[in-house]
């Protein structure tokens, strides 16, 4: 999320995005400000009509799904 509140959302397949400039609750616009890039979220959009290609976020199901990564110990250098 930038600055001023919008956000890029591609789908899954990659084939599209959606800007999102508005959020039907301030729940939906905090749960989104916190998912961090490469997240999944299954977000519902409804198209903002007076703004050209512009979405609100109107819910979330099943909160966001964070990629994981392997945990690295602390206590050992890395090395490429």
């Amino acid at each position: 999320m930038n600055n001023h509140g919008g956000l890029t959302l591609s789908a899954v397949t990659g084939s599209r995005t959606y800007q999102v400039v508005a959020y039907d609750t301030a729940e939906v616009r905090e749960t989104l400000s916190m998912a961090a890039a490469g997240s999944t979220v299954r977000v519902w959009l409804e198209p903002l009509g007076s703004r050209g290609d512009a979405w609100e976020a109107v819910d979330i199901a099943g909160g966001v799904e964070i990629p994981r990564t392997e945990p690295v110990a602390l206590d050992r250098r890395l090395t490429h």
